[in-house]
């Protein structure tokens, strides 16, 4: 990546900026992108190229139909989760137990009235997301790597078919588009699928990265061109300063900045601890694979009742699998691409695998599946916009826009509050 260079401040051989991002996924990149065309100058930190981690391994799709947060399973459907036959949702019991209170607090989220009410404050950050999304990569090669054809639902039977009209329901009170089809409709749009499924939900409306990764990456060039400064280092200590600004100490260097924003996801804690904050954020890792496609697909599709994603991407078919429970750094696992590949094939004609090891990520969650977006109370100028789950993709370019307005004393396009840093209390507040 070219690495743009500007007239910034230099003091005592520190480098100064008006504003720091740290950690260059699609959220950190997106932040430091409305900054810097707001006339800030902005440096974003990463350990590695941009849109290289999470942002990178997710199933690309821009969910802005999306209703309810997700749910955690019935208890009655934990005995499968126990024993390592879900393919939905796996435990690492080395780790993972360790996981039990946010598990705990996200099931308190997840109750009806609750779920709902965090659902509506999910709507501002979901709605226009495609357009927001268009509107950054605007200019660049990282509008081709947008698909329009979005996302469809496949239910293999009625009862998982109705475990979903909640979320039908809500998105018909709330005015957001979706399309109830029978196989052979679909089959008619996707002629390489077998009819094996009840019913499939089409979001019209939705739209997908065929690369993720690369639309990051064009995002962060553009960010560069137009001014900012990017540098793969990685941040080994934040430090207030008595004049109101931060020194930010990475493995390379010192840099100075007014104001500074945390991004870094699934890290976030490991930076903000030492500053007195510890967040809910619970990690769901994930992985993906891809397989040669012996048959053109036009839709990301989501099988409701093994819980993984079919992407077509530009590296092959991607699947990506749901949640496990673990350390970050706990064994590499892929038992759910194991477990979901032959239910894909059922539907499916797959090739073989392109790489040959499944990739890895985290997804950082908080209990309420709403990010954390704000200042710190206890530091003047720490911004958070961070814990994004399964959305970050979707909402990443929404959240660097309401944070530049927050940052920057104007009115914001929504209402900032329930994602607030200190809506947690409890054991989760500054300490």
């Amino acid at each position: 990546m070219a690495r743009y260079k500007f007239d910034s401040f230099v003091i005592m051989g520190v480098k100064k900026y008006d504003v720091i991002v740290i950690g260059a996924g699609i959220v950190g990149v997106s932040t430091a992108f409305h900054l810097q065309q707001k006339g800030q100058r902005v440096l974003l930190l990463d350990k590695k190229e941009a849109g290289q981690e999470t942002s990178y391994g997710n199933a690309g799709i821009i969910d802005q139909n999306h209703v309810l947060p997700f749910a955690p399973v019935a208890f009655v459907d934990l005995l499968p989760i126990l024993l390592g036959r879900s393919s939905a949702v796996r435990m690492d019991y080395m780790s993972g137990l360790k996981h039990l209170p946010w598990i705990g607090h996200f099931y308190l989220q997840s109750r009806v009235g609750q779920r709902r009410k965090n659902a509506r404050s999910m709507r501002p950050l979901l709605e226009k997301a495609v357009a927001e999304h268009k509107y950054l990569l605007e200019g660049t090669s990282g509008l081709n790597y947008i698909s329009d054809s979005g996302r469809v639902i496949l239910y293999r039977q009625k009862k998982s078919f109705l475990a979903d009209q909640q979320e039908r329901d809500l998105a018909t009170a709330w005015g957001i588009p979706f399309e109830i089809l029978k196989p052979q409709d679909f089959q008619d749009l996707e002629p390489a699928i077998k009819q094996i499924f009840y019913k499939v939900v089409r979001h019209p409306g939705d739209a997908r990265y065929i690369n993720p990764g690369k639309a990051i990456a064009c995002l962060a060039e553009k960010f560069c061109q137009d001014g900012g400064e990017f540098k793969a280092e990685e941040v080994v200590r934040l430090r207030p300063l008595k004049e109101d600004s931060w020194c930010v100490e990475t493995q390379q260097g010192h840099y100075k900045a007014a104001q500074i924003v945390i991004s870094t996801g699934p890290w976030t804690n490991k930076l903000s601890r030492a500053l007195g904050h510890h967040f809910p954020i619970g990690i769901k890792r994930g992985y993906h694979q891809h397989f040669e496609m012996r048959e053109k697909v036009s839709h990301t599709m989501v099988d409701s009742d093994f819980g993984y994603v079919l992407a077509p991407m530009e590296q092959g078919l991607r699947i990506t699998t749901g949640a496990e429970f673990a350390d970050m750094d706990a064994p590499h696992n892929p038992k759910q691409i194991e477990q979901v590949l032959p239910k894909a094939r059922e539907f499916l004609s797959l090739g073989e695998a392109v790489e040959k090891k499944a990739w890895m990520g985290s997804r950082p969650c908080t209990p309420d599946s709403l990010p954390i977006i704000g200042q710190s109370r206890k530091h003047k100028g720490l911004w958070f916009n961070t814990g994004h789950g399964h959305f970050g993709i979707t909402m990443g370019p929404a959240t660097g826009r309401l944070l530049s307005e927050m940052m920057l004393g104007e009115e914001t396009f929504c209402n900032p509050s329930p994602y607030s840093p200190e809506r947690f209390g409890g054991i989760y507040r500054l300490r």
